[in-house]
């Protein structure tokens, strides 16, 4: 890890927290070490275990997002928050995913998943700019920080998979050559729209998510009020206009299964609603890969798993004498 990664790193840190302290938001912390799994079907959780002092062991997780202990914070008042966290997603090994990575994650209340769009966007522009760059590189692919294309899911789906309807299960079933729907859109999604959207050569926010794949994002209609960034190709930021309701949070916890139900969040979500308010989840190493134009997560993050795992798989032979 060179020395000019490391201090362009702590540039970026500080461009983060100067962003977020100029537009009046608070930083916060949350637990790294929790009860509760994380209740999308796709994420997994990397399990601790510990003792307390009498011997009682425990199996708690990892948090693979802050989210909902954040939401606990904005349920009891706070109206701008965000966070700078280590996450932990197990599995979770490429050249763009580690199982340890830094999130920036923020929540606002009265706004929506529009205005995390526009938020989204300056801040990464304040990164690039922290760092003294110009322009976003990744894979011989550079990206202008300027006015972002806008796409819809469905105009995506069209215009790259050939999908008419994204809502037709049986139309993307039929293009993606699988048996499920949920395996079909995500397969097109990654085997062709991705790859379009690496083409172009402006920020492109991707929203308007078919209802099934909502997450914790407000449903209207058949569609999310969700979107994603994507720079260069590479998937960078996650944002909702927030669910507030208890119904609405136990059932997808439910989804999951028990251990992903979250009894705090909830016991305050019985009593009233989260305000109005959007979040966005914002994956800083990718941000940073993108800024230094370096195509893996390697490159950016001291200590990876990989290179741990190495030490220890392959250990040196010990010197003699």
């Amino acid at each position: 890890m060179e020395v000019e990664v490391l201090s362009l790193r702590s540039r970026a840190l500080k461009a983060v927290r100067d962003f977020f302290y100029s537009q009046g938001f608070l930083e916060v912390e949350t637990p790294l070490l929790v009860p509760y799994e994380n209740p999308d079907a796709n994420v997994e959780n990397v399990k601790v275990l510990f003792e307390d002092f009498s011997g009682k062991g425990y199996c708690w997780y990892l948090h693979t997002s802050p989210e909902f202990f954040m939401k606990r914070l904005l349920w009891h008042g706070v109206k701008r928050i965000f966070q700078v966290c280590k996450v932990f997603r197990n599995g979770e090994v490429t050249d763009i995913h580690n199982v340890e990575f830094t999130m920036v994650e923020w929540y606002r209340v009265g706004g929506d998943y529009r205005v995390g769009m526009e938020e989204t966007l300056r801040l990464v522009k304040a990164v690039l700019e922290a760092c003294g760059k110009e322009e976003f590189a990744f894979k011989g692919r550079r990206v202008r920080p300027g006015t972002p294309v806008y796409l819809t899911v469905s105009e995506a789906f069209r215009e790259f998979a050939g999908v008419k309807d994204v809502l037709d299960e049986e139309e993307v079933k039929f293009l993606s050559k699988e048996d499920d729907y949920e395996d079909g859109f995500f397969k097109l999604l990654v085997e062709r729209v991705e790859p379009a959207l690496s083409e172009f050569d402006l920020p492109v926010f991707l929203y308007d998510y078919p209802k099934k794949f909502s997450a914790m994002a407000k449903v209207k209609g058949n569609f999310a009020e969700r979107f994603e960034l994507y720079i260069a190709g590479l998937e960078v930021a996650n944002g909702y206009t927030e669910l507030t309701e208890f119904d609405d949070y136990r059932k997808k916890f439910l989804e999951k299964g028990k251990k992903a139900l979250d009894l705090g969040f909830l016991e305050l979500l019985s009593k009233r609603p989260l305000p109005p308010c959007e979040g966005v989840a914002l994956g800083f190493d990718r941000l940073l890969m993108l800024t230094l134009g370096v195509s893996r997560i390697d490159d950016v993050i001291p200590f990876t798993f990989k290179r741990l795992a190495g030490e220890v798989d392959s250990p040196p032979t010990p010197v003699k004498g």
